[in-house]
Order: structure tokens, then sequence, then C-alpha cells
């Protein structure tokens, strides 16, 4: 038998290995993907994983499908990305909870039982009452607070111990009040909040921004105090917290988290598609509509921040009494 000579196998053996490489480097999906969200239709990560499809389908960037996993304040959704190992067709809409419910024991997952993909903004959270509620201003809400903590019902949304909730805990510690010993709701997510807000069922609602903007916008909510530095653009008649001499300050951060063992393809697809999407004129609009502020960090940016974001929500979580 003839062999050929090993100057010819090496080079052949090589250019086979970087032909797969180079495959393995372009991956992109080649079925629809699933995009998780933790809280039901209508809600604030809803509506943004909604608007993200509409970008991808639009512009023909990919086949993707809004798939909604409520219950335990994201410990559902996060739960279920975790048991498809490997699968890059699955991202998951991430906001705080994915830290604060390992903090506080409702659920086991961690970071790293996941991928952690890009960040891709950040958006206010607004306290908010009707417009026929009697607290007309921020003072008279914090006065009735310290006069009896427990007299106002408070929605947070779908997750104690997260972001809306550190957002009314802090405003509460501002005030002189016990954060523990406010009367706090949650339920399915923003649309239902909204809705019992309306009804007449709850005193106010500490939600993203975006569930509130339009009902003051309509003259059905009053927004009391926003969680950002400066009035946001789409909402200049909502004062913050911090103008009316309550330091609240939160990033209400959105980020998408993956199956655990994605190769660095697929965190590459990702990254790259991410960046391009929240770059466009539709996204734009969309943050603006809603109050967001624009943002993006890559995957290995977003690991790091989510880092330390974990360290801050331990550290209030343990003043709440809630961290395990």
């Amino acid at each position: 038998m003839s062999c050929l000579p090993l100057r010819w196998i090496y080079p052949a053996l090589l250019g086979l290995l970087l032909a797969c490489q180079a495959a393995h480097a372009q991956w992109k999906p080649d079925r629809t993907v699933e995009v998780v969200v933790f809280a039901a239709a209508g809600g604030g990560n809803d509506k943004a994983a909604r608007q993200l499809q509409r970008i991808w389908q639009e512009g023909r960037v990919l086949d993707a499908a809004v798939v909604n996993k409520v219950g335990g304040g994201g410990s559902v959704a996060y739960s279920y990305t975790a048991q498809k190992a490997g699968d890059g067709l699955t991202i998951t809409l991430a906001q705080a909870g994915l830290l604060t419910n390992h903090i506080t024991g409702r659920s086991p997952i961690t970071l790293a039982d996941l991928t952690i993909l890009p960040y891709i903004g950040t958006e206010p959270v607004a306290l908010a009452v009707r417009a026929d509620s009697p607290y007309k201003t921020l003072k008279e809400f914090v006065a009735q607070l310290r006069k009896d903590p427990q007299s106002l019902a408070i929605s947070v949304g779908s997750t104690r111990g997260a972001i809306n909730h550190f957002t009314i805990a802090l405003l509460a510690k501002a005030a002189g009040v016990d954060p523990k010993q406010l009367k706090i709701l949650v339920f399915g997510g923003g649309a239902e909040s909204v809705a019992n807000l309306l009804g007449g069922h709850i005193d106010a609602m500490v939600q993203a921004s975006n569930n509130a903007i339009p009902h003051q916008q309509a003259g059905t909510m009053r927004i009391l105090g926003m969680s950002t530095p400066r009035r946001s653009a789409s909402a200049p008649d909502a004062p913050t917290f911090t103008e009316q001499g309550y330091k609240v300050l939160i990033d209400g951060w959105y980020a998408f988290v993956g199956p655990k063992g994605l190769t660095p393809a697929h965190v590459a697809y990702w990254d790259a598609t991410l960046e391009k999407t929240v770059q466009t004129p539709e996204w734009k609009k969309f943050t603006d509509t809603t109050g967001w502020d624009w943002g993006y960090k890559n995957s290995k940016e977003t690991a790091a921040y989510l880092r330390s974001e974990y360290d801050i929500a331990r550290s209030l979580l343990t003043e709440l009494g809630m961290s395990k």
C-alpha cells in the first residue's frame, strides 16, 4: 500500500481543521429561536422581547418566538433555560431576579448554571398611583408611610426582593421607615400590577417605567417618583426621587442569558446580533418611548457587571432580612 508524503498530509489535515473551525465560528440559528421571558404577556420584559422579535423578523435576521414562563419570580424561566445545556437556540431575557432568587433561597440557579450574554439597557423604576389617588405628591405618600407603613398596598410586580422591591425599600429607608414593615404584594407581572392599580385593588405600584408612562400620558395614573438621576425625556412631567430629596437610584438592567455550555461561536453570534439590534432605529424608538436608558455590554462585560450586581443585591437583601 502506498502512502502519501507527510508534507502533503499535514497541510491537508490543517486545512480540514481550519475549515471546521471556520464553520464553527460562523454559527447562526437554523431553526426558530426561543426568547424566554419570566413575566406574563404585557409586562416590561415581554414588551422588550416582542420588540426584538419584530426587529429580527422584519429585518430577516432570524426567526424568533417569545415564550412566557411565569412563576417563582423568574425561577421557572431560568430553570427552563438551565435545562437546555448547549442549546444556542434558547435565550432568556433576565433581570435582577436572576440574582436575588438565589440570594433569597427561592431558586438554586446561579450565574454558573447559565451562559451570560449581552446587557441591552436599563429601565427606570416608577412609583405610581391612580390619577384620583389622595396622594398627589411623593411627600404626601411618604407621610402616610411614616404614619402607618401597612396602610398602603404596594405592588412590586412579579418578584419580591428584586429591583422594584429595592426601589420602594430604599425610599422607605430614606424616609426613616423600616422597609420590612411595608405591605408588599406580587402578581404575575407588570400588566397585572397595572390592572390591579387601575381597578382600585391596590394603592400604588413600583414598576418598570414602561408600565406607568403611557398611563400618566393618558391621565389615568400619576408618577410620584422615578429612580433616575435625571428626568426621562419620555416622561418630563415625572419627577425623580432624587430631586425630591430622596437618594433612590436604581439600575433596572436587562440582559440575556443562555443555557450553560454554549460554545464561543454561540456567544459570538449573540454578541454581534444584539449589538447590531440595539443600534437600529426601531430599538432606539422603543427605548425612547418606554423611558429606557440605551446601553450595551458584550457578554464578557456583562458577566463582570452581574457579579458586581450580585454583591450589591446581597447587601440590600441582608438589610431586608431576606438573604438566606
